[in-house]
């Protein structure tokens, strides 16, 4: 043990470019660099050094206490310091970090405990010299006195203390405002690194980041690399969230339009952030969704009117919550009818001829119609129906016809149609007279024309004898004469009324005029036989000639002349007992025929 202590006891160091910073343990605690309590723990041995104020001891003390190695020699030669760096030479170099050895082995024999690398030429170190002093010095690669390597035993690493946080709850759009966490040493530089259940998120190396929607669902982390001049880097993850969906604010939609029924409603979304892919959209009136109105438009129907109609909007957007918003209601004015094609006057005017109202088109559905019939302009009261008849008075005038349209919804609306051609006369079908009572001499019969074929309208008449008009013979009746006999007469009408072309009809002929014939006989039987006398008058004519049939009841007649009306005949061969006789005038063309039947006992 001798004599390895002796091995280890150091040299006093070549000088390099230096500015000392403290001296004395109590002097530089008091100034805030400290020797991390080698002022109390100097009597202990590491590594089997000499104790006390020396170099080998002091370095060997940090290395366990500081850098956490065991407190055994790592190899052997690391005794006398001019042999720390030959011995340990796999992991000696050039470059400074905290927490390495500086060694000067081959411009003198001392180590010291690097404890801040400025730069590659500027290094802060502590040190327990073998003169009994203990100090700070800032050292510089000037001339001669820099380290002749730096031993990596375990060089201070940057060590996380408290996670790295993420700032909140990872959503969608939402920016993240993270903490580095805690570190041995703060003020360090930092490299971030974001990743999504565990894959790094390319781009994402900002410290604030704002989840997008390709993250959503996922687990999300920080990966927070610290580094510090003289420092191994240290690297440290946050605890991982899933990133929520984000949150979409919507705008307030409008609805733009007249709001009238059958006039178009059109929606707009409003300013919404951030803007949804898609927007759909839901119509409503009096608070209950129309459905099938999803549309951007929307038409007002006629049962709409005088209710409120409002539109909500949904907005959808990948990786966000849906969101909704609803309009101010408008409230739906009647709608305003227009007539697309006018109303017309359908049929032939003339007087008596029936016209009828076509309506026209309308723009809205569901109509009834009121109509006003107008000639020359003039509304004709009460001429209020689909269909309107000339009157006489309308003759020669023009007709139109007002329509209102109404229904529910609309506010009633009216055209009136072309004015139609001028009234034409009227024609109508007039009935068949008739001839009412005997065509015999002396009768009067008359002319029925039949019912008036239209309202005012008169008639005025024409016999006809032999279908030829008998001079003055023009009233509705007449005394049948002489000069009718055998002739057929009929009567000739003409009715004739305002506004209407006169229609002249004629009746069908009569039988031929004849006088009336009057046969009257007597008997006088006998036995075997039965005797007649007869008398013949024709009325308002002289008696004629005339031949007489006599027929018995079972069978046989004769044939006899009586002259100027007047005659006998006997009819022989009859059976006793009662027989009835019929006694016939055949007449002619001017007088009637005449029969008369009586019975008689025969002896």
């Amino acid at each position: 043990m001798l004599f390895f202590a002796a091995l280890l006891v150091p040299t006093a160091p070549a000088h390099a470019a230096y500015t000392m910073i403290c001296t004395g343990y109590a002097s530089c605690t008091d100034k805030g660099y400290s020797s991390s309590g080698y002022s109390t723990h100097k009597g202990t041995s590491y590594w089997n050094m000499y104790t006390g104020t020396n170099c080998t001891n002091y370095v060997a003390y940090r290395l366990v206490t500081t850098n956490g190695m065991p407190n055994k020699r790592p190899k052997a030669g690391v005794g006398n310091a001019q042999d720390w760096g030959t011995a340990m030479a796999s992991v000696t170099d050039s470059r400074p970090s905290v927490g390495s050895v500086a060694w000067w082995g081959r411009t003198g024999r001392h180590v010291a405990y690097v404890e801040k690398v400025v730069s590659s030429t500027e290094v802060w170190v502590s040190e327990s010299n073998w003169s009994g002093a203990f100090d700070w010095r800032k050292i510089t690669k000037s001339g001669s006195g820099w380290p002749d390597g730096f031993i990596h035993f375990s060089d201070q690493v940057l060590k996380n203390t408290a996670r790295p946080t993420l700032g909140g709850t990872p959503t969608v759009g939402e920016a993240l405002s993270p903490s580095v966490g805690k570190w041995t040493v703060m003020g360090n530089k930092y490299v971030y690194q974001w990743t999504a259940d565990g894959k790094a998120i390319a781009g994402a190396t900002a410290k604030s980041y704002t989840p997008t929607p390709a993250v959503v669902g996922k687990d999300l982390a920080l990966k927070v690399t610290a580094s510090r001049s003289g420092w191994d880097s240290g690297t440290a993850s946050s605890t991982a969230s899933e990133v929520q969906p984000g949150t979409v604010a919507p705008g307030t939609p409008s609805v733009s339009g007249s709001a009238r029924v059958d006039e178009p409603l059109t929606a707009s979304p409003g300013v919404w952030s951030p803007t949804p892919t898609t927007f759909s959209y839901q119509w409503s009136v009096a608070g209950t969704p129309v459905a099938g109105a999803t549309s951007t438009t929307f038409v007002p129907r006629p049962a709409d009117a005088g209710r409120a109609v409002n539109v909500s909007v949904t907005g959808v957007r990948t990786g966000y919550v849906p969101a909704a918003s609803t309009s101010p209601a408008v409230t739906i004015s009647a709608g305003e009818l227009r007539s697309t094609a006018p109303p017309a006057v359908t049929g032939t005017p003339a007087v008596g001829a029936r016209l009828a109202a076509d309506p026209g088109t309308w723009s809205g559905s569901g109509l009834s119609y009121d109509y006003q019939w107008l000639v020359a302009g003039t509304t004709v009261p009460g001429a209020t129906s689909s269909t309107y008849t000339p009157v006489a008075a309308d003759h020669a005038k023009t007709v139109s016809v007002r329509v209102a349209a109404h229904g529910v919804g609309y506010s009633t609306t009216s055209a009136t149609s072309a004015p139609s051609a001028k009234v034409a006369t009227g024609t109508f079908s007039a009935p068949s007279p008739t001839i009412v009572g005997a065509i015999r001499l002396g009768s009067t019969p008359s002319i029925d024309p039949g019912t008036p074929p239209v309202p005012g309208a008169t008639a005025t008449f024409q016999w006809l004898r032999d279908g030829v008009a008998k001079a003055k013979a023009t009233a509705a009746s007449r005394t049948i004469i002489a000069s009718d006999l055998g002739k057929k007469l009929s009567g000739r009408v003409t009715w004739s009324a305002p506004g209407y072309d006169p229609v002249t009809v004629t009746s069908a002929a009569t039988a031929a005029a004849k006088a009336t014939a009057a046969l009257k006989v007597t008997a006088t039987p006998a036995k075997g036989k039965v005797t007649f006398a007869v008398s013949l008058s024709a009325t308002g004519l002289a008696s004629p000639d005339a031949s007489i049939v006599v027929a018995r009841r079972g069978g046989g007649h004769k044939t006899f002349t009586i002259k100027a009306g007047r005659g006998s005949y006997t009819l022989k061969g009859q059976s006793a007992g009662t027989s009835t006789y019929t006694l016939t005038y055949a007449g002619t063309s001017t007088i009637t025929s005449a029969t008369t039947t009586l019975t008689s006992r025969i002896k």
